[in-house]
């Protein structure tokens, strides 16, 4: 009876330290924002990030080079959003046409000129649980 018990506690023992141990994982890396144009989602990459851990990637446009652009229509709404706790504390938005060097912050509107424009989002968490930021980009082609 006793190796009984013993073997229900260490397999108790082993089930919450795994849990635990995944959740910590899972808290490794930030969340990906969900973003829309109209109602078209839009695929997006994790970038450069600090948050429990830190990781460095690329910038745009080459960390989206093997992404095939969204089609959207010109002068369409863009919309992100996080669906975790807690929501960053900052969002900016900078667009770069393809061919082009010039970055235009806090776009939110699509433009109507037609081409493959690139997306970057900065996301900045600052509260008292949490002190981080994430990249993320997206490419979509204006028709």
């Amino acid at each position: 009876m006793r190796k009984i018990m013993f073997l229900i506690l260490a397999l108790s023992t082993f089930i919450i330290n795994a849990s635990c141990t995944w959740n910590k994982l899972e808290r490794t890396k930030p969340p990906i924002p969900n973003i829309y144009i109209d109602s078209v989602e839009i695929p997006v990459v994790r970038g450069t990030y600090c948050w429990y851990e830190s990781a460095d990637y690329p910038s745009i446009p080459e960390i989206v080079e093997e992404m095939k652009p969204t089609v959207v229509p010109g002068n369409s709404k863009f919309n992100i959003s996080f669906h975790y706790t807690p929501r960053p504390s900052n969002i900016s938005i900078a667009r770069m046409k393809q061919g082009e060097e010039k970055l235009y912050n806090q776009s939110i509107v699509i433009p109507s000129e037609q081409g493959v424009y690139y997306y970057e989002i900065d996301a900045r968490w600052n509260s008292d649980n949490l002190e981080a930021d994430s990249f993320y980009a997206s490419v979509i082609e204006v028709k």
